[in-house]
């Protein structure tokens, strides 16, 4: 069983972590794991919106950390405590750096097809899939046309 769940989520995009929330906490109460919930604020998305002074960045960052706590508030866990942690930089490698850091035996985390809208996140979820030291759990969502 697994003892230390990471679960990384992007606070735009519903899709993911409607599927992959619960099912992370369905496998941290059936193995009595922990669960921390994190996200990333892209440095280009900052780079993007003309960020250039450290307040701004942290005005950044606290508006995603709040993001961040509202959607995790929207699922409880169940008796399963979930921990919540904002990071800053490139996706794959934060991602990869808070599991080593929390020690983490499964990464749950959602793909999609690389639709110009989703273009970011498929390869994220195949970065994290081919470098990272534990199991990773990647959940695919398609419709229904």
């Amino acid at each position: 069983m697994f003892k230390s769940i990471l679960v990384p989520i992007d606070t735009e995009h519903k899709s993911s972590w409607e599927f992959a929330i619960p099912e992370a906490l369905e496998l941290a109460k059936v193995g009595g794991a922990n669960v921390a919930i994190m996200t990333v604020v892209r440095d280009v998305k900052a780079m993007m919106r003309a960020v250039r002074l450290p307040y701004q960045l942290e005005q950044m960052i606290d508006g995603t950390r709040r993001a961040l706590g509202a959607i995790v508030g929207g699922f409880p866990g169940a008796g399963t405590p979930i921990e919540q942690e904002v990071r800053w930089g490139s996706i794959g490698r934060e991602i990869l750096a808070t599991a080593e850091g929390r020690r983490a035996d499964l990464i749950v985390m959602a793909s999609h097809r690389p639709e110009m809208l989703d273009y970011l996140i498929g390869p994220n979820a195949a970065h994290v899939a081919h470098h990272a030291n534990c199991s990773v759990l990647v959940l695919r969502k398609f419709s229904k046309n």
